[in-house]
């Protein structure tokens, strides 16, 4: 009988290296359109309204979420996950330089049309993201060592961290020496550019193709599936804690612009407090990631709502712009939370399973509520104050915390007690 070809310990190794320096570059790519700090900045010098800053979280959660079971339909019937995903990827990347080009050509005759041609980017960069969120991570299961998924996603969220400390010290030489909307523009074009080096390295990605591939439903069919997640009684309550963590993170976009109205900072510590968020994401991921793969990623997750309550009790108590910092820092730890135990442990749910479907059914039935959520956000600023958006995050964040401690089992502790 002739034996499946697998990777070896060597290809598992180059594609650790590989995928993580294209997971660091995507996310100081990233980092010069940081959608929590510069893009808002931006959006509010085109005139924006507290709604339409709402409208950046709202497309870009709705976009990482709604195509996803599109992606995940076509992951199913392609053997080789890396050729979808390299076929799609320049829909997320592109935008960014078309930004540039916005900010240096049009911004100067209509500040509204060069918003709405900026929402309009964004969603296609975030839509394509969402797209490929299904297939990638299925790729990412396959090629990389299922007792290292959680360092890998430290190093590749740390790394991208880090050197997005850099990247947002260059931000802010952009804010303080160029005049608007040039200093934007120079940062979209740093994007593009490390964004289009992380592709590099993605395309070096060693997969070997699925021996068998599910046939080709007819999208109606195809979604009937969605049943069969939800009957995993697990997953639904992990589905749920996702939900309230959509909600509890309605105020993170107006975390910048709360700061600067309360103590009249300039737009150009945003790029300090940029740095700080980085560093912070950046250390704490090389202790994260480790940490989940020797105790599970639940505890990860556990830690992110705990940080996340933390850094808005202290916003809404501090006096001194100084302990801003501090709340960026543990903002900073929050991402580092999604971004590595997120991630890892919903490859730790799907593992064995039809992992494509289960996470495009992930990402569906988030997106609605991340995209409400930011809206939200900013109805409840308007309508009454930015303390009123901070309490009730902090409402919701507290009722997370306790529904993902006591409803979401760790697959890995499961498994080790069986």
């Amino acid at each position: 009988m002739q034996h499946a070809k697998q990777l070896s310990a060597r290809d598992f190794r180059w594609n650790f290296i590989v995928n993580s320096l294209d997971f660091a570059f995507f996310n100081l790519g990233m980092t010069f359109g940081s959608i929590l700090t510069l893009f808002p900045i931006f959006a509010k010098n085109l005139g924006a309204s507290n709604f339409q800053i709402g409208l950046i979280p709202a497309i870009a959660n709705l976009g990482w979420g709604f195509p996803s079971i599109l992606g995940a339909k076509y992951a199913e019937k392609t053997s080789k996950k890396l050729d979808l995903v390299l076929k799609v990827t320049l829909g997320e990347r592109l935008p960014y330089f078309f930004m540039a080009l916005i900010s240096f050509f049009i911004v100067p005759y209509s500040s509204k049309l060069a918003l709405y041609l900026t929402l309009i980017m964004l969603g296609i960069a975030t839509f394509s993201m969402g797209f490929l969120g299904p297939p990638w991570m299925s790729m990412i299961e396959k090629v990389i060592d299922s007792r290292r998924r959680g360092s890998y996603f430290a190093m590749g969220n740390g790394l991208g961290a880090i050197m997005g400390i850099g990247g947002a010290t260059l931000a802010k030489h952009f804010l303080e020496n160029y005049p608007f909307p040039k200093n934007f523009g120079y940062s979209f074009l740093c994007a593009s550019v490390a964004l289009m080096i992380s592709f590099m390295f993605l395309a070096l990605t060693r997969e070997i193709p699925d021996e068998h591939v599910n046939n080709d439903l007819p999208f109606s069919k195809y979604v009937k599936g969605i049943k069969e997640v939800l009957i995993d009684g697990n997953f639904r309550n992990y589905i749920i804690n996702r939900i309230l963590a959509a909600l509890m993170l309605a105020s993170s976009g107006f975390i910048v612009i709360y700061t600067v109205k309360k103590f009249s900072v300039s737009d150009e510590i945003a790029a300090d407090f940029t740095a700080f968020l980085l560093a912070s994401q950046g250390l704490s991921s090389f202790i994260l990631g480790p940490l989940g793969d020797k105790v599970g990623h639940k505890s990860v997750l556990i830690i992110g709502r705990i940080t996340y309550i933390s850094a808005i009790l202290l916003l809404l108590t501090v006096k001194n712009v100084f302990y801003i910092y501090l709340i960026f820092i543990l903002v900073g730890i929050v991402n580092s939370t999604s971004m590595v135990g997120d991630l890892a442990f919903t490859l730790d749910l799907v593992s064995k399973k039809r992992k494509e479907l289960y996470m495009g059914v992930l990402n569906l039935l988030i997106s609605p509520f991340s995209f409400v959520a930011p809206l939200l956000g900013g109805k409840l600023a308007d309508l009454f104050n930015y303390e009123t958006l901070f309490y009730f995050s902090l409402a919701i964040g507290t009722i997370s915390l306790v529904f993902l401690i006591r409803f979401v089992q760790d697959p890995r502790k499961k498994a080790s007690n069986l």
